[in-house]
């Protein structure tokens, strides 16, 4: 995973809380129990939200970060147990949606942990009169770093064919994406369904000058 926005917090507000004449030290005792229980709760979402790929609480998740680092900046020697017991109350209420992001983010990872991953093998031919010096293949979404399946090896040139290429077909049916260069430098991009095809598949690289450019042909499909 992106990738995560959220970070991991420690008590390290507990030791801003210098008692002085203001609260009770019962006051006191009660608010560093409540923020240390606030800082078990951010950093349970947070060892779930590094695990999954879906992306889509990044930003509250963030936003809540954010509200438990305003909660660092009371030092509890300068108030009153009235407002001491305010703050308990915005910890608890931030404990609260912790609560419900955690069980969001449970049931994600649980559903991306039983989310069938079919592997689908291709042989891929260039068919075109045009070589490629870079081939990536990877699923449409990933921000990762995409490797550059000819580093090393000759250009794939016209008639030639590559094997061993693998896409994982998943429930949702992500598409993959076939992004290739040539010798001039000009990039293509392919976007490749992987619900339509078996287990293996030949495909066919054909270059329409006046219509779709750069395409695909299954060839073979099992």
């Amino acid at each position: 995973m992106n990738r995560k926005i959220v970070f991991f917090l420690f008590a390290c507000f507990l030791s801003l809380m210098l008692v002085s004449c203001g609260p009770s030290k019962e006051k006191v005792e009660q608010a560093q129990a409540k923020y240390v229980q606030l800082i078990d709760k951010h950093n349970q979402a947070v060892e779930i939200h590094k695990n999954i790929d879906d992306a889509s609480l990044d930003e509250a998740l963030l936003k809540l970060k954010e509200k438990v680092a305003e909660v660092e900046t009371y030092n509890l020697a300068d108030m009153q147990d009235e407002e001491i017991d305010l703050l308990i109350q915005i910890m608890d209420a931030l404990i609260k949606s912790y609560d419900g992001y955690l069980d969001t983010l449970s049931g994600i990872w649980g559903a991306e942990e039983a989310a069938e991953r079919i592997p689908v093998f291709i042989t891929l031919k260039n068919n075109t009169e045009i070589s490629f010096s870079s081939l990536k293949l990877y699923e449409e979404g990933d921000s990762g770093i995409h490797v550059n399946v000819l580093e090393n090896l000759e250009p794939l040139t016209p008639g030639q064919s590559l094997t061993g290429l693998v896409i994982q077909r998943d429930v949702n049916n992500t598409p993959w994406i076939l992004a290739l260069v040539d010798l001039e430098g000009r990039e293509y991009q392919i976007v490749i369904h992987g619900e339509e095809y078996g287990e293996s598949v030949s495909l066919d690289m054909v270059y329409d000058e006046g219509g779709q450019g750069l395409t695909l042909l299954s060839m073979a499909v099992s």
